[in-house]
């Protein structure tokens, strides 16, 4: 699973990367709010986490409404450490410097883990950012785990980790 996201990963950079008007670099930071849940048949079992992230994206303008911008971010909540790779689509309203965003999201969990848990899940990730300027910027992002993280539990037993995202950026 992990070999065939990274070919589609670099598929999708190669394509855009030809068609793309204008490419940038930057770095990100914010409070994260990590939220492990468990849906078993006796009862739901929910815990929520703080901390902060950090990362580097890459932003693809296809267009000056259209920009396809992926990222890197390292995740800290508590004693949880976890790595977010999303992709996403991004639409600025008009000149306004408001974008919308959705996109998939891969998370690793770099914890050691038991037997049966499954340390990598695929999201979906939606959010809304702001361009104070050409260079900073802030965003805010939530992600809807689709994976279950417990593989061998049987369909009574899922596990899922969905995270809050608010932080600044700059782009170089």
């Amino acid at each position: 699973m992990k070999k065939l996201l990274l070919t589609a990963a670099i598929a999708v950079f190669g394509i855009i990367g030809t068609q793309a008007q204008e490419v940038k670099f930057g770095a990100k930071a914010g409070y994260l709010n990590a939220t492990a849940k468990v849906d078993t048949p006796e009862g739901d079992i929910s815990n929520s986490e703080s901390g902060f992230y950090v990362g580097a994206l890459v932003d693809i303008g296809i267009n000056e409404s259209f920009h396809i911008q992926p990222e890197v971010l390292y995740g800290s909540a508590n004693d949880a450490s976890l790595l977010f790779i999303p992709i996403m689509a991004k639409y600025y309203v008009g000149d306004s410097g408001l974008s919308l965003m959705a996109g998939p999201q891969g998370t690793l969990d770099l914890e050691d883990s038991v037997d049966g848990y499954n340390s990598f899940g695929i999201d979906v990730a939606f959010g809304i950012g702001y361009d104070i300027t050409e260079n900073f910027f802030v965003d805010a992002r939530y992600s809807l785990e689709l994976t279950n993280r417990f593989e061998d539990a049987g369909d009574d037993v899922k596990g899922h980790i969905n995270a809050l995202q608010i932080g600044v950026g700059y782009k170089f």
